[in-house]
């Protein structure tokens, strides 16, 4: 396997749905997409990523891992997010109707995954990392039941990742990290993750849903307060000062450059984009030097801009 399929985790939630900013070809039918989750195990690729929110994306991994050629299916590890209820949902529900949710969440991605154990599973949510409720230790009694093999979290900021740090059954991370994120760098919480190298830390969010990567052809939202003209400046003289083939290049570099993280979630809808990607994680990370030279030149960023979930 090379370095770049080990590092390229499938993203497959526009395989189950038409998802980003940039997208502008939309969901792929499902011959296509079972053909690009072919290609990428062909090509080394273990280890795909979807949950229960990204449409019909979990059956459409049942459906391709049926159809794989040799032995590939058994070689992949599918990652998948259990739904998981909002705070102010859960702190009216008791621990019994907490814990039905996450036993009925894990049995539909094993339904509709066509498997009877799931290799990692991750929640969306951090809180019930905080207090004793039903939702975790019902993951945990499916854990220790074989049903789940490792527990992890799906973050969205940098408070929750120190949650993951601290609690001893996490052995996932999911976190949402670009080269605009100043929130992993203020706090220190990535450096905090260095602590815990039992936990795999895969990222998402490396082109910020393709907005950066958009140039004329996105229109920011309204929550970048027109800061849009001059990031794109920032990232095409960060690109050119540092020799990069591309704004693409630049943002996977950026992020690999973290010797924390393991793998970075890139998603795709074609074959052509998926070996576009892979030769970029062959090429080098950014050393620590270039990676500080990208933060002086990017500017500062409003922080709703940091998460689509606000756009």
């Amino acid at each position: 396997m090379s370095v770049s399929a080990d590092r390229l985790i499938l993203g497959t939630a526009q395989l189950g749905l038409s998802y980003g900013i940039a997208n502008q070809n939309g969901k792929p039918d499902r011959s296509e997409a079972i053909a690009l989750v072919h290609t990428a195990l062909a090509a080394g690729v273990r280890v795909l990523d979807t949950a229960r929110c990204y449409g019909d994306s979990e059956e459409v991994l049942h459906d391709a891992l049926q159809a794989a050629p040799g032995d590939l299916a058994q070689q992949a590890t599918v990652i998948t997010k259990v739904n998981t209820p909002e705070p102010e949902e859960a702190a009216i529900l008791s621990d019994a109707a907490l814990a039905d949710l996450a036993r009925d969440g894990v049995r539909a991605s094993c339904q509709a995954l066509g498997v009877e154990t799931l290799p990692v599973v991750l929640i969306r949510e951090a809180w019930p990392l905080r207090r004793p409720n039903g939702f975790w230790q019902a993951l945990l009694e499916m854990r220790e039941q074989g049903l789940i093999g490792t527990l992890g979290l799906s973050a969205q900021a940098a408070e929750e990742a120190d949650l993951a740090a601290a609690c001893p059954d996490i052995g996932h991370l999911q976190i949402p990290f670009n080269l605009l994120d100043y929130r992993w760098r203020d706090g220190g919480a990535l450096d905090r993750l260095a602590t815990r190298p039992d936990i795999t830390l895969h990222v998402r969010s490396v082109f910020l849903q393709g907005l950066l990567l958009g140039g004329d052809r996105v229109s920011w939202p309204a929550v970048a307060n027109g800061c849009g003209p001059a990031v794109q400046a920032a990232l095409l003289r960060a690109k050119d000062e540092l020799g990069r083939a591309s704004l693409a290049d630049l943002c996977i570099a950026y992020v690999l450059g973290h010797p924390q993280v393991a793998g970075v979630v890139l998603g795709m809808e074609t074959g052509a984009q998926f070996g576009d990607n892979l030769a970029l994680l062959a090429r080098p990370p950014l050393t620590v030097d270039q990676r500080k030279a990208v933060d002086a030149m990017v500017p500062r960023v409003p922080e709703a801009l940091l998460n689509p979930g606000q756009w």
